[in-house]
């Protein structure tokens, strides 16, 4: 089972055991605790509760990922590197957030058909939180690329 439908599984049967919600209605309460290495985070909206049956917490179309699948609501709904980490020694790196798309270093040519290789192809998320995608700067921009050192050439 992916991670992220475990999660959002999770998440919602303690909602109806905490807090008596429905499963045809899973939502994360306000204020929610999510416990940290430094003790809790929790999340407030002024809409209510995090609805997750909303847009963020489905498909982007057939290749496993859901914006949740990385931006996680007990990591401030961001990436941390050491949650990757986990992710990726639980997975063996085949957890949907690992796609060489945008989830990868820039060298194109590394093998994910074995462990090692994807240990390699996704270093930077692993130790960095990384995501990379690759777009040309807009024509308006307010900012002008003048050096790139892309170590893979």
């Amino acid at each position: 089972m992916r991670y992220t439908v475990f999660l959002a599984m999770l998440l919602a049967a303690t909602a109806v055991l905490v807090f008596g919600q429905t499963a045809a209605t899973p939502m994360i309460p306000n204020l929610f605790p999510f416990p940290n290495p430094t003790g809790q985070s929790a999340t407030f909206s002024t809409n209510g509760p995090i609805d997750l049956t909303n847009p963020f917490f489905q498909d982007l179309g057939t290749n496993g990922r859901r914006c949740v699948t990385c931006h996680l609501p007990d990591q401030g709904w961001t990436v941390a590197a050491a949650e990757v980490q986990s992710r990726f020694l639980a997975t063996g790196g085949l957890d949907p957030i690992f796609r060489t798309n945008d989830g990868s270093n820039c060298n194109h040519d590394i093998d994910t058909s074995t462990l090692s290789g994807r240990a390699d192809a996704y270093s930077l998320l692993t130790s960095r939180g990384l995501i990379r995608i690759a777009i040309d700067v807009p024509a308006d921009a307010e900012f002008d690329v003048v050096s790139v050192n892309n170590p893979y050439g």
